[in-house]
């Protein structure tokens, strides 16, 4: 907790009703209050004539926590409070930041009004909800409008969206980690805007596990086909939205990217990068003038640098980070944004045409595991996928990522990466597949340290470190 932030005190512990100083106590009271009043709150419906807006998610935080915390109620724009959080979801460490504080009302708002122009997401089947749901549970989660509390408040309002659309939301069948990480991941975007469906995949798949349809007639006429609405265009507010939250989480890996870079003046060009980037995401019109041609110089510093043309991830983020730099050049001009082109998503290659071959590759070095390892592990993720083992697949497609930029796999990675295979290893179809025998192959290969570091350049790429932002 950060000191004198005007939610806290000098020692930097919330501001609390009970003048309680101890971070712990205050944790454990703070549960014992709030976790009874938010299952009275999602039994009971929520609140009432809720528009999902900006008036809505305070009058939920404010029955949550009104006894604790004598601000509850309050966003942190009540108190000029910005703050940002870090995660390790990628392997890597990326800080999320949230919305402006400033515009916490406008933009809570612009989600509110999308969803009304979705009609609540009433009509829809269980899958088409639950896709839908994740979408604005990530946004309503961007905007991150309290200082504390905001996962509670978000679990109530889904609730109660859920309740509305004729669903019922348990979120007490998930773990607070498997919520948390799925969460992160969807706002760390790892994937383009054409292929935002990706970036959701965790986050629509926890809530397919504890989403089920509401029993009762009542509940069968709200999700009746004939209530649902059209998809609608984005409105001219979540476009703009969706185009700063990528230059903010591109920028940012893209100054980490060139501060890690060796040679004279790159680390101070990549601070001087994490700078603009902020100024930019807290107004777009930072961009204008000397701010889009820094951008430019950037991606420019990336995509041509020897070192980095085997960093796939990070070249992409590169030529993303150029066309977001673009777009919001536009709004800041006040012009509007078309929406991105989304790919179709492909259909899965038959069992037959991915085990055609029938020799598995055996690797030497790592130099030989790396893309062995990241071509078997997708495939075997698909395989996990096809026979509901999603967990398994989704940790082996991390550990791929993450493999793309460093030749190595241990700790975590290693024992997710057991955890597929073993998975794997109990499925027929995938037990003796060619692709699970070239992932078993690399991993012997991957887990051993490597005698020279296989990269680019000594730091090209992103680190586990690098700038806080």
């Amino acid at each position: 907790m950060a000191a004198n932030d005007k939610f806290s005190d000098e020692n930097g512990i919330l501001l609390n009703k009970f003048g309680i100083k101890d971070a712990e106590v205050l944790r454990q009271v703070e549960n014992d209050s709030a976790l009874p009043k938010l299952a009275r709150l999602n039994e009971s419906g929520g609140i009432q004539g809720g528009q999902f807006d900006h008036a809505h998610l305070k009058a939920l935080h404010k029955k949550l926590f009104e006894d604790v915390y004598q601000w509850a109620g309050e966003t942190r724009a009540d108190r000029g409070f910005q703050g940002n959080k870090a995660t390790y979801v990628t392997g890597f460490k990326e800080t999320m930041t949230y919305a402006p504080h400033k515009e916490i009302e406008q933009r809570l708002g612009a989600i509110g009004e999308q969803l009304g122009k979705e009609n609540g997401l009433k009509g829809l089947d269980q899958d088409k909800f639950t896709e839908r749901a994740a979408y604005y549970l990530d946004q309503y989660n961007h905007t991150h409008a309290f200082r504390e509390g905001n996962g509670r408040t978000l679990q109530a309002m889904v609730t109660q969206l859920g309740k509305e659309a004729g669903y019922q939301v348990d979120f007490g069948k998930i773990s607070p980690e498997v919520l948390n990480r799925s969460r992160d991941e969807a706002m760390v975007r790892l994937y383009p805007p054409a292929e935002a469906d990706k970036n959701l995949k965790p986050l629509r798949e926890m809530l397919q596990q504890i989403t089920t349809p509401a029993p009762g007639a009542a509940a069968e006429k709200l999700r009746d086909p004939s209530l649902a609405a059209a998809p609608p265009e984005l409105s001219s507010a979540m476009k703009a939205i969706d185009a700063r939250r990528e230059l903010e989480v591109t920028g940012y890996r893209a100054a980490n990217v060139i501060a890690n870079m060796p040679g004279p003046g790159n680390y101070d060009q990549g601070v001087k990068l994490a700078q603009r980037v902020s100024a930019v995401t807290h107004d777009p019109v930072a961009i204008k003038g000397p701010g889009i041609i820094e951008m430019q110089l950037a991606t420019d510093k990336i995509l041509k640098h020897p070192g980095m043309k085997d960093m796939t991830l990070d070249l992409e983020d590169a030529k993303r980070l150029r066309a977001s730099s673009v777009q919001v050049a536009q709004l800041a001009e006040g012009k509007e944004l078309v929406s991105p082109q989304r790919q179709p998503k492909a259909a899965a290659p038959a069992a037959a045409e991915r085990t055609a071959n029938p020799a598995a590759i055996v690797p030497k070095t790592h130099e030989e595991a790396q893309p062995l390892f990241i071509k078997a592990a997708r495939e075997v993720a698909r395989g996990l996928e096809e026979n509901g083992k999603g967990l398994d697949a989704a940790r082996l497609r991390e550990v791929a990522r993450f493999v793309e930029r460093s030749p190595a796999i241990a700790g975590l990675n290693q024992e997710n990466t057991h955890k597929a295979m073993q998975a794997a290893g109990s499925i027929p179809s995938l037990s003796s597949n060619k692709y699970t025998d070239e992932l078993r192959n690399s991993v012997s290969v991957l887990e051993k340290p490597p005698k020279t570091i296989e990269r680019g350049g000594p730091s090209a790429g992103r680190d586990s470190g690098g700038i806080e932002r």
